[in-house]
C-alpha cells in the first residue's frame, strides 16, 4: 500500500471531504500545517497518541489526542503515536470551520481542538464520509449543508470553555503549563526532577505529580523526554548544528547517549532523521 491510499472523495465549491487510509512509521513522529481549517476523524486511534499546536499566535502544551481533532488554518500539530494503518475522514471548507473570532493564542482552546468529543459534530463529519463512499442524489447540497452545521456546532463547542480562573479543580492552570514548560526549555538541559518543576509553580511534589498527569496524560519523567525529544527534532531538522552540540545542548553526556536515547523513542537515528528532513 502506498503511505496514503484514497478511499473516497467528495468535493464542492466550498466543502472537501477526503476519505482515506494513511500509513504512519511505527512509531510516528509527523508534523502538518494545513492552509485550511480542517476537522479529522480516525477510526481507529491507538492510545498514547499526542500532540503540540504551534502558529504564530499560540503554542499547546503536549496534549492527549482524541478520535476526532481540529487544526486551525496555519497552526502546525506536531504528533506522536503508535503508527500503522490508520482510516481518516478530513473536512475543510473555503469559508473556515472555526469563528472568526477564534483566539489562536488561547492555550484552552487549543487544549479542546485535539480530542473534540460532541456527539453533533462527529455525526456530521461521519454522515459527510457516508456520503463520499457512497453518493446519493443532491451529494453535494447535503455535504454543504451538514459542513454549515458543523461550523455552528464548532462553534458551540468552544463557547463552553470556561472562564480563566487562577487554577482548575485537579488541574494545572494554562499559565502553570506554560511556565513549567519555560523552566524546562531554559534548564539547558540539566537532570531535572519533580521538585524543580512543582517548586516553579510553587506546588508541593505530590500534589504537583499529581494534578500533572491529570492535565498532560503523561508522567512528569516521560512529559520532559517528549519535550526534549521535539527539541531534539526541531534542531536536526532546522539548524546544521553537529550532532555532539545538539547532544550537550539537550544534557545528554556524550553523542552516542542522544543516539541511543534519540532512536529508542523515535525508531530512528539522529542523522537518519536529518537527513530525510522530516519523519512522516
Amino acid at each position: 500500500m502506498r503511505r496514503a491510499q484514497t478511499n473516497a472523495e467528495l468535493r464542492t465549491d466550498r466543502t472537501r471531504i477526503h476519505v482515506y487510509t494513511y500509513r504512519y512509521d511505527t512509531p510516528s513522529r509527523d508534523t502538518g500545517r494545513p492552509r485550511q481549517d480542517v476537522i479529522a476523524l480516525c477510526r481507529n486511534l491507538p492510545q498514547g497518541a499526542a500532540g503540540i499546536y504551534r502558529g504564530a499566535d499560540g503554542r499547546s502544551g503536549i496534549l492527549p489526542l482524541g478520535g476526532m481533532m481540529v487544526v486551525p488554518a496555519g497552526m502546525a500539530i506536531s504528533a506522536t503515536g503508535a503508527g500503522g494503518d490508520r482510516h481518516l475522514s478530513v473536512c475543510s471548507t473555503v469559508e473556515g470551520l472555526l469563528p472568526p473570532d477564534f483566539d489562536r493564542g488561547d492555550p484552552r482552546l487549543l487544549a479542546r481542538c485535539g480530542d473534540v468529543r460532541d456527539v453533533r459534530i462527529r455525526s456530521g463529519l461521519e454522515r459527510m464520509a457516508a456520503e463520499a463512499l457512497a453518493p446519493g442524489f443532491a451529494s453535494d447540497l447535503l455535504v454543504d449543508a451538514l459542513a454549515a452545521a458543523m461550523t455552528i456546532d464548532l462553534a458551540r463547542y468552544f463557547l463552553r470553555v470556561a472562564p480563566r480562573v487562577p487554577d482548575e479543580r485537579g488541574r494545572l492552570a494554562a499559565w502553570q503549563l506554560r511556565r513549567v514548560e519555560e523552566y524546562v526549555a531554559s534548564s539547558g538541559g540539566r537532570r531535572l526532577c519533580i521538585a524543580d518543576l512543582a517548586g516553579a509553580v510553587d506546588i508541593g511534589p505530590s500534589h504537583f505529580a499529581r494534578i500533572f498527569r491529570n492535565t498532560t496524560g503523561r508522567s512528569v519523567h516521560r512529559w520532559i523526554e517528549e519535550v526534549r525529544l521535539i527539541r531534539a527534532e526541531t534542531l536536526l531538522r532546522d539548524t546544521a548544528l553537529p550532532l555532539k552540540q545538539i547532544a550537550a545542548d539537550l544534557g545528554f553526556s556524550t553523542p552516542s547517549s542522544f543516539s541511543l536515547a534519540f532512536r529508542r523513542a523515535s525508531g530512528t537515528t539522529p542523522g537518519r532523521f536529518r537527513s530525510e528532513g522530516r519523519v512522516g
